[in-house]
């Protein structure tokens, strides 16, 4: 039995059990509340996946893993750099095929991630480490949901610290 079920159970058990307009009263507002309950888990479980499929972006950008990337990035998807350079999906993936084996790592942290029906929307840390540099910039990113998979469609480095 899933969590939610269960709490629902419990509370109902003991609303059972009790008599008076209080428990009625308490009963009704929280079976009112219910639906909402279950779209918080949808909400937080969305996040989780997103978070994960973020860091997988990061490891096919680390392996130059380039049919993934083309799978992943929407045809619209924009990459603003902190330069103020703007890459578009073919050219980014360009630039990572030809960075091949110079990203040594690119991990993610301070990831605060929101969930808008089929939009989700990350912001956080990215420390870049390269054969020949390093670097650490904050980011935001923008995806959406086609079907069961998000897509990237918006990277936006708003900071960038070169190490």
């Amino acid at each position: 039995m899933d969590s939610s079920k269960l709490v629902v159970f419990e509370v109902q058990k003991h609303l059972s059990k009790s008599s008076g307009f209080f428990f009625f009263f308490m009963r009704a507002i929280f079976l009112l509340l219910l639906p909402f309950i279950g779209i918080a888990g949808f909400s937080q479980d969305a996040g989780k996946d997103l978070l994960a499929f973020e860091r997988s972006i990061e490891q096919a950008v680390v392996a130059a893993d380039i049919s993934f990337l083309e799978k992943v990035y929407a045809e619209d998807f924009r990459f603003k750099h902190g330069t103020g350079l703007v890459d578009s999906k073919e050219s980014w993936i360009k630039d990572v095929g030809r960075n091949k084996g110079k990203f040594v790592s690119r991990k993610i942290d301070s990831v605060e991630v929101e969930i808008h029906g089929d939009i989700g929307i990350t912001n956080g840390t990215l420390r870049v480490t390269r054969t020949d540099r390093s670097y650490t910039l904050q980011y935001v990113r923008a995806y959406r949901r086609k079907g069961k998979q998000w897509q990237l469609f918006m990277h936006r480095t708003v900071h960038e610290l070169h190490n």
